[in-house]
Formats: structure tokens, sequence, C-alpha cells
């Protein structure tokens, strides 16, 4: 059996070689398909590549490799550190405020309102960049999905991947986040794009194991 993805729609779907004559069609939409002959040694060294480095083969079923979310601290470590002394404040003023005298004990409510806003605000930041975008790399898609109620999602093959841009700065090169970017081969401009990826030179050599190098 070989993988072919479909000129046209671009569905996947396997074939038995010897049945094909060169030419296969479309059991999405019946588009005819040119098939070329892969030998036995082609076969493996495709298939081994992937397979001796502990990731699933690019033939067979698909099956999911990794999910990842844009990083929070890393990502913005001044924010953090500002969120951290809000809250770390918060707690040690109303501490304070309670085992001191009637004088002092208002201050417990500033205290408490540090406490809460920092939790407000941790709880809006890792909503919006951890569970609102997400990246799911199987061993034949990259998946980016955006959103909770309502969705967005974008899809890149990877076999069509025609490149892999990685941005970061000098602070995000410390602390090994930056953006990724993914354009295929059948579209003008960048179809996927997501911001704070955790190690992208990472993410990119794991895409490159299967695209068509």
């Amino acid at each position: 059996m070989i993988n072919v993805v479909c000129d046209n729609c671009e569905h996947l779907f396997e074939v038995d070689e010897a049945g094909t004559d060169g030419k296969v069609s479309c059991p999405e939409c019946g588009d005819v398909n040119r098939v070329e002959a892969e030998t036995a040694q082609d076969a493996t060294n495709r298939a081994a590549a992937p397979h001796e480095k502990g990731l699933p083969p690019d033939h067979g079923p698909e099956q999911d490799i990794c999910v990842i979310r844009p990083a929070m601290f890393r990502a913005h470590p001044f924010r953090g550190v500002l969120l951290v002394t809000l809250g770390i404040g918060g707690v040690v003023l109303a501490f304070l405020a309670a085992a001191t005298d009637s004088v002092g004990g208002w201050l417990v409510w500033p205290g408490l309102l540090m406490m809460l806003g920092a939790a407000a605000w941790w709880l809006a930041w890792y909503v919006s960049a951890c569970l609102m975008v997400k990246l799911r790399i199987s061993n034949k898609r990259c998946i980016r999905r955006e959103g909770i109620i309502r969705r967005h999602t974008s899809e890149v093959l990877h076999n069509h991947v025609r490149n892999v841009e990685i941005k970061q700065s000098f602070v995000q090169r410390i602390f090994d986040v930056g953006y990724l970017g993914i354009s295929s081969s059948g579209q003008d401009g960048i179809e996927i794009e997501i911001l704070d990826i955790p190690r992208p030179n990472r993410v990119k050599a794991l895409i490159d194991e299967y695209r068509d190098m």
C-alpha cells in the first residue's frame, strides 16, 4: 500500500501500488491522480527515519505526536515578574495588616484586592494565551485551533509545507520562545501563525521529519 494526496482536494488515501497502473481516482472528489512507482527500498527509507527516532511513521493511520500551547511566563518574563510581585505583595500586606492593631487593620482590604487582581490577571492571561490557541502536530499535518466557544481552524499537510518561519528577539532567544509561521506550496502567504511557541526550533525539526525535503 502507498499513500496518495489528491492534487485537487488534498484528500489523503491509500492504494495498492500493484493495481494502480500509474493512475488512481480520488475516492473523495473523483479526480484522477498520477502515481509514481515506489521501490521497496524507497518505502523503507521513507518510513524508517521518523520511526528510528521514536516517532510515528508517516504512513498508515494518523497519529497525534504532540499538542503545543503558547508559553506564558517564559514568553513575557517582565509581565510574569510583575504579576508574581503583585500577588506576593498582596499576601504580605494582608498578613501584616491582620497581625497589627486596629490602626493598620484597614490595609487588609488593599492586600486582598491586590491578591484578587493578581488572580484575575493570571486567569485572563492563561485563557487568552494557553486555552484559546493551540498547535496540534500529527504524523500527517499541523493543525492550529483558536477559540473555545467559536472555533477557527487552519491546517497544512506536512507533504505540502513549503516554508517554516521562526522569529525570535534577543530576549526570546534567551528563554527559547518565538513566532512560528507555516506556509504551504498550494497557498500564497503564511497559513499557520502562532506566537510565543516554546522551543520553536524543535517544533520546526519535528515538522521537517515528515516534510518532502
